[in-house]
């Protein structure tokens, strides 16, 4: 018996491949892409899938042979960013949480956040009037 892989790491593994992807790909081209030895199943691959596909991560469609296609539901980006959201709307203390990730962020990352907060404060807002917004 194999060794098991850490919640998540699969479904992790699985998105990975996805975005990388330029196409919507079929459950055994998900397989053949990991290595020989660490190649899923396929109906664990195809189980995988549907989980994504029910939390809104996958879209199904149809290849021209009638196969099944996934494809990601959203960008990457989109999809971390969304990750981040929940966990901070789930944090009992918001501001601590936002503290310890930014002490986590690498210089680039922390100035790339200060210009985008920059440019998010200088647009002017569409509910006050007094920074050429409208009502």
């Amino acid at each position: 018996m194999g060794d098991r892989r850490p919640r998540g790491q699969l479904e992790g593994a699985v998105l990975r491949m996805l975005w990388e992807a330029d196409r919507p790909v079929s459950a055994k081209d998900l397989v053949a892409g990991f290595g020989a030895e660490d190649a899923p199943a396929l109906t664990t691959v195809l189980t995988v899938l549907e989980r994504l596909r029910a939390k809104g991560h996958v879209v199904r469609t149809s290849g021209d042979d009638g196969t099944a296609r996934f494809a990601p539901a959203q960008p990457e980006s989109s999809f971390v960013a969304g990750n981040m959201l929940t966990a901070l709307t789930d944090s009992r203390d918001r501001g601590a949480a936002l503290l310890q990730f930014a002490g986590h962020l690498r210089d680039e990352d922390a100035e790339l956040l200060r210009r985008a907060l920059g440019a998010t404060q200088r647009k002017p807002s569409v509910s006050d009037p007094r920074e050429g917004g409208t009502r």
